[in-house]
């Protein structure tokens, strides 16, 4: 057993509002694409309820944990500071609650992807994405593909967050083009 219900209770309870909500959304979600493409499914779920935890922190703690944790962030997650909450939270995930090193891997890109990412990465980027609470105008298809192609719906999520990206005048993660890449590089295509 990874994790045990005082455990998930104890996680849960540094999440409040809609934190809270989209955590759990997200982990109905990993679990559902876990058992739909052959995932441990507590290891979605141990993944998803911990993907969040440091995303309320402001800039200074954000860059405290980095410290702290030796994380050195890239000139991108200094200027775009949210993204570090993945690395973060990964981070707290080892420390605090021992998960292994793929959950964490997990975490820690489930805001960016990256080349080569596993099932776990996959899954916890993805339920991120279309879990029930989100109401964005391109998560429809993104739920529908998800339902039939991993890659596909994958490969849509970052074609949509790039656009997006793109078109707020926002900085782009190298990992988010590398993952890209690499999902293309692999033979997924689009719909």
């Amino acid at each position: 057993m990874l994790y045990d219900e005082k455990m998930r209770k104890d996680i849960l309870s540094r999440l409040s509002g809609y934190r809270l909500e989209h955590t759990l959304g997200c982990e109905q979600a990993a679990i559902e694409l876990g058992q739909r493409f052959g995932e441990d499914t507590e290891k979605c779920s141990f993944a998803a309820v911990l993907h969040d935890i440091t995303k309320r922190l402001s800039r200074e703690e954000q860059l405290y944990l980095c410290d702290k944790y030796g994380i050195i962030p890239c000139d991108v997650e200094k200027m775009e500071w949210k993204m570090l909450h993945g690395k973060t939270a990964a981070a707290i995930a080892e420390k605090e609650y021992h998960v292994p090193a793929d959950i964490a891997h997990a975490i820690a890109y489930h805001t960016t992807g990256c080349a080569e990412m596993t099932m776990l990465d996959k899954i916890l980027y993805l339920a991120d994405f279309i879990e029930p609470t989100r109401d964005f105008k391109g998560v429809e298809p993104a739920r529908a593909l998800a339902k039939k192609d991993l890659d596909q719906a994958l490969l849509y999520c970052f074609d949509f967050s790039l656009s997006d990206l793109i078109e707020r005048g926002k900085l782009i993660h190298k990992d988010t083009f590398q993952a890209r890449n690499w999902l293309i590089q692999q033979g997924a295509t689009r719909a």
